[in-house]
């Protein structure tokens, strides 16, 4: 994530400034979830959201990464392969004093539960079918910050993390 204004850029899963004066710098993460248009609006029907009327001749209703998921190269991989489908899979990353997680969103969404230990601390994972939600908490109830992303990407800035039940 580029900062237009500070000229800094960011690494979003760490929430930190890598380059430019706000380097080292943290941001506050803020929750997000994938899921839906169906189960969102039904769980907050309420919710606005822009025009499709951009401007520009799309589609707003297809994913324009579909076809990428699937691909064994890269988004922009011409002359090698690129992640495989295991790489490009969603996971569900928890980090706890430099200590690293992960564990497959699929897993997750099939089992409905799981139970761990990040750096000493007890974690549920529960994963909410009715509203596509993850919801990480510790032993004492309380939220414990997560990330869905690629694994590629997770395992690329915490290196050491196993992926959960491999």
């Amino acid at each position: 994530m580029y900062d237009h204004q500070t000229e800094s850029l960011w690494l979003q899963v760490k929430r930190k400034a890598v380059t430019g004066p706000m380097t080292g710098a943290k941001m506050k993460r803020l929750s997000s979830t994938i899921t839906s248009w169906e189960k969102w609006r039904k769980r907050y029907p309420q919710t606005k959201v822009l025009s499709l009327k951009t401007g520009y001749s799309r589609d707003y209703s297809n994913d324009p990464y579909a076809d990428y998921y699937q691909r064994r190269r890269g988004l922009f991989s011409f002359l090698k392969p690129g992640p495989g489908a295991r790489e490009k899979e969603l996971i569900i990353g928890v980090e706890s004093d430099g200590k690293a997680n992960a564990y497959r969103l699929e897993m997750l969404r099939d089992t409905q539960q799981i139970i761990d230990e990040v750096n000493g601390r007890s974690i549920s994972l529960r994963y909410d079918k009715d509203t596509d939600t993850v919801i990480v908490q510790d032993e004492k109830g309380e939220t414990v910050e997560h990330v869905a992303t690629y694994w590629m990407v997770w395992k690329g800035i915490y290196p050491e993390t196993v992926l959960y039940g491999h």
